[in-house]
């Protein structure tokens, strides 16, 4: 199945059915399309979903009382993933 498909691939490539994005006669200032909002908002919802679970790791870690490794995990885990993305959404953004 691979190997088939990589048959496939080059054999595109070598017919030249393909067309590269990049060899089009635009400047390549008009290739990107522009910003989504779609994307835009999601950014924003998950950069502030993941500070306030970074903000809640913090209190708790401050002014809990008992020791609860759980909540530590599924808050640093929660934080990471969803700043993750939005810095992924914000860099998808600006055309990168």
């Amino acid at each position: 199945m691979i190997v088939f498909l990589f048959f496939l691939i080059t054999n595109t490539i070598l017919q030249n059915d393909f067309k590269w994005p990049w060899e089009e006669e635009r400047p390549i200032e008009e290739l990107f399309e522009g910003p989504s909002i779609v994307l835009w908002v999601l950014a924003w919802v998950f950069f502030g979903i993941g500070m306030v679970s970074l903000l809640i790791l913090v209190l708790y870690t401050k002014y809990g009382r008992e020791i609860s490794i759980r909540l530590s995990v599924i808050t640093i885990l929660l934080g990471s993933i969803f700043l993750g993305f939005s810095i992924h959404f914000f860099l998808l953004q600006a055309g990168y």
